[in-house]
């Protein structure tokens, strides 16, 4: 029986899923003395990370047994899931710390931003279900859902008042990072370009 490399990817490939990767690169304004990242650095935001805008591509996530044998080696976080990416896929290049948003999925999210100071969300939000905030005397107010431009700012026509923490609840696609890649050494295919097994790290859990 002769291997096919392009029978594997049509095989991944028929159990894909749409996916975003925005390749990643160490930012410059991380310190030489400490290697920590500018808390206000206005094009990381203190990641140390800079990333580029989003290719969209097709990748499959792998069956549970490989989860499981990951788990085993002490290695797997709650949350974690391993991504096979097939050799004709544009993102079959993904390294370390690059970004994965899955397209064909949505998860609920609730967080606190600040008017006026903090307005800007930075994940990649679906939809908006509820947006309020205290009054003066304690009661809640519930504000309008506003349009959000392509860089993640509310566009309110009628904003929580200046300084206000304000609630802000709705829907986005599940975002990840590339932790590692899975070994696999196959010298019994003479080098030929096979799929890749990477793990993926909720997003929010990214940081140094």
């Amino acid at each position: 029986m002769q291997f096919s490399p392009d029978r594997f990817n049509k095989l991944i490939n028929g159990r894909a899923q749409s996916m975003e990767w925005r390749k990643g690169y160490a930012c410059p304004c991380v310190s030489r003395s400490s290697g920590a990242a500018a808390p206000n650095c206005p094009h990381c935001h203190g990641k140390g990370t800079l990333w580029d805008d989003a290719i969209p591509g097709l990748a499959a996530l792998t069956e549970r047994d490989t989860l499981r044998q990951w788990k085993d080696f002490g290695m797997l976080d709650s949350g974690d899931v391993v991504m096979i990416i097939s050799s004709d896929s544009v993102l079959y290049d993904i390294g370390q710390n690059d970004r994965v948003i899955m397209k064909n999925r949505t998860v609920p999210f609730s967080l606190n931003l600040v008017s006026g100071v903090r307005d800007t969300l930075r994940l990649p939000v679906v939809s908006l279900d509820r947006i309020f905030w205290f009054l003066e005397d304690g009661s809640l107010s519930d504000g309008e859902i506003p349009d959000i431009t392509p860089d993640g700012v509310m566009d309110f026509r009628y904003p929580p008042p200046p300084d206000t923490t304000y609630s802000v609840t709705g829907r986005q696609n599940p975002e990840y990072f590339v932790w590692t890649s899975l070994p696999a050494d196959r010298p019994h295919h003479q080098g030929a370009r096979l799929p890749r097994r990477v793990v993926l790290r909720k997003w929010d859990l990214y940081g140094r």
